[in-house]
């Protein structure tokens, strides 16, 4: 018996470069590392292949071309902003944990020279109030009273106001946010996954590696994110980029579904990702900074009900509104002695752990503008912050049963940069990374191999909505559902499916002026098909504002920038179509646009355009339209009270 199980058995040695062999190929196709896909190396130029080169997507459907962060034709724009001084330098006599405020010792002397004894302090509990009728959703209703305390206080509130004062004169005031818990924790034995949505306003995807580069490695290297690298948007600015992933709607659907005058145009009856999340039993949260300008409320009317249980906006405005200082373009930089970022990424901390103590479940969108919206190197101040925002989640293990996704809407929109190809470029390419726990990478490897496969593909909002209705059921991601769907898809795909590398932008909705898959040229300002495009664009403007008497006429004042867009599948029954691509500058007002047309040569007509997507306004408008209301034509109003100037 020895004999004959010597004579048949395989020697184990014989396995071993078989199952090394194995475990290599498991690698590279599952859990292959964002270090072989991510811009970290191909910010220094580094090769992933022929069939790659000179492409970060490079499929039958879409060609994105690989563009250096430090290119010369950008380098000249980048530069180190200032860091803002709040309260004129002033320190906050107070701070807070995630229970109570507490009297700051050293700050004292910065207020008064009095004893500690001599200052008295009490804190004033305040809630968002529902607006009625027309009035915006920034209604806030302060307790009548004021609660006295000496040198520190337990909060039970989620929101207080801090006055302080020696001898009846005022001398402090602060604001602080709590996370109480709202809910009871539910005894149930399904598994679930918590979703942070943590959105930095208006950068890019190279911006974001060239302004945080901590934050980015950290990311990559220590929390193993995947990054999308053809993300590409859909809209002009925040709203029409956020709507699709929040409700899976377009900005026009969205108004026709719910958002019209039947509702008042309060958002309270759309169909929000987060109701399907609060369906399920999860704890809802949204809060934005700089809420003044937020996606629900900018020119917009916002909510009559709070939309989830927690909503972090209500503070934000009332504290931006009494203390808010070193204001700066659009936004309020500072609270007090506080930054208004680093107020907001110490509420996200909170709310996190918050939930991580009480084993609640939930889904948190996040959304910050106060850093980045306004200038194009603004965000490497925060970077630093960032960095430890995640550290601190990250080594805490409050994320380990945690979806994160760190995105962008889009890249700065204005500005010396979007003049040049590559500005272009990068303002429809925003960032989105995603981190899933190491034990669900594990269990659900399909899926897991399936989005890493789509960071090389072109994606969209629309497919990141997808994926969140996926991450209401998780654990339902196995090898049969994810087969069994997905057969005449049009648009959204959720991540966690493998896109079809024939995806174009045509097929996933993406409008011809921001797609781009598009390879292009650059061609003569004076060709007479620019011209007469040109003209149609500023004919097409005045046309919008028709009705609008208070608006002035606008002329073409130069073009400044000309390229045609190739669209080889567009050439069909004996018409051609281009793509025109121009940059104009109009007056009154010298307003600079970009903008998509699309010429038909042939048929029975000739030269006739069609304005593809939206219009662009590359340079501030500021108060130029404050005669006008409606947030779309904002951008083209000039009004004439300003033409006597």
């Amino acid at each position: 018996m020895e004999t004959k199980e010597r004579r048949w058995r395989v020697p184990s040695i014989f396995w071993l470069p078989l199952i090394i062999f194995a475990a290599l190929l498991f690698v590279m196709d599952v859990f292959q590392t964002q270090y072989t896909i991510v811009p970290a190396r191909i910010q220094i130029g580094e090769e992933f292949g022929s069939e790659l080169k000179g492409f970060l997507i490079k499929t039958p459907g879409c060609r994105i071309p690989f563009m250096d962060p430090f290119d010369p034709s950008i380098t000249k724009f980048i530069h180190k902003e200032k860091q803002p001084v709040c309260n004129d330098g002033i320190p906050p006599l107070f701070d807070s944990n995630m229970t109570s405020i507490f009297l700051l010792n050293s700050s004292v002397a910065n207020y008064t020279d009095q004893d500690v004894s001599a200052i008295q302090c009490c804190y004033q509990p305040f809630y968002r109030q529902e607006p009625k009728g027309n009035d915006g959703d920034s209604s806030i209703k302060f307790e009548k009273r004021c609660i006295s305390f000496n040198i520190s206080a337990k909060i039970s509130h989620e929101f207080i106001k801090v006055m302080c004062k020696v001898n009846k004169v005022s001398i402090y005031t602060d604001f602080f946010s709590f996370v109480p818990i709202k809910t009871l924790k539910k005894n149930t034995v399904e598994r679930r996954l918590n979703v942070l949505v943590v959105g930095i306003d208006a950068v890019s995807r190279l911006n974001f590696h060239r302004q945080m580069p901590t934050t980015v490695d950290y990311l990559l290297r220590n929390m193993s994110a995947v990054e999308l690298l053809g993300y590409n948007k859909v809209g002009d600015n925040t709203f029409p980029n956020l709507i699709p992933v929040l409700t899976g709607l377009s900005e026009k659907t969205l108004e026709y579904v719910c958002w019209n005058d039947d509702n008042k145009k309060r958002f309270d009856a759309c169909p929000f990702i987060w109701k399907n999340f609060k369906a399920k039993g999860f704890v809802t949260s949204f809060g934005e900074d700089s809420s003044w300008m937020g996606i629900f409320n900018y020119m917009r009317k916002g909510f009559w009900k709070q939309p989830t249980d927690y909503m972090w906006g209500a503070f934000n405005r009332i504290s931006e509104n009494q203390i808010g200082n070193s204001h700066n373009m659009n936004v309020e930089e500072c609270v007090g002695a506080r930054e208004v970022y680093k107020v907001f990424l110490d509420y996200i901390t909170n709310f996190v752990k918050t939930m991580a103590q009480e084993q609640l479940p939930y889904f948190a969108f996040y959304w910050g503008a106060s850093l980045t919206h306004d200038y194009l190197n603004k965000p490497n101040l925060g970077d630093p912050n960032y960095y430890n925002f995640f550290k601190n989640l990250h080594e805490n293990g409050h994320l380990n049963s945690t979806v994160l996704i760190v995105m962008s809407d889009h890249g700065i929109r204005w500005g010396d940069i979007r003049q040049t190809f590559q500005g272009q470029m990068e303002e429809r390419l925003p960032f989105v990374f995603m981190v899933l726990p190491d034990w669900y990478k594990r269990q659900y490897q399909e899926a897991y191999s399936n989005l890493v496969k789509n960071t090389r593909r072109l994606t969209t909002p629309y497919d990141l909505h997808e994926t969140l209705k996926d991450l209401l059921n998780p654990f339902a991601l196995t090898h049969d559902f994810l087969q069994s769907r997905y057969r005449n898809v049009s648009r959204g795909y959720s991540l966690f499916n493998e896109i079809s590398p024939k995806r174009t932008c045509e097929s996933a909705q993406i409008a011809s002026h921001w797609c781009t898959c598009q390879q292009s040229i650059e061609i003569e300002r004076n060709n007479s098909l620019v011209v007469e495009a040109a003209n149609y664009a500023v004919d097409y403007m005045n046309f919008q504002l028709e009705g609008y008497a208070q608006c002035s006429n606008l002329t073409l004042e130069s073009i400044n920038d000309a390229r045609i867009m190739t669209h080889e599948e567009h050439i069909t029954n004996g018409n051609e179509v281009k793509d025109y691509m121009i940059i104009i500058e109009t007056v009154p007002g010298n307003g600079v646009f970009e903008v998509t047309l699309r010429s038909t040569v042939g048929g029975q007509r000739a030269n006739h355009f069609e304005v593809m997507g939206t219009i662009s306004r590359l340079n501030l408008y500021g108060k130029q339209s404050a005669c006008i209301t409606d947030f779309h034509l904002k951008l083209y109003c000039y009004c004439k009270n300003l033409l006597g100037d």
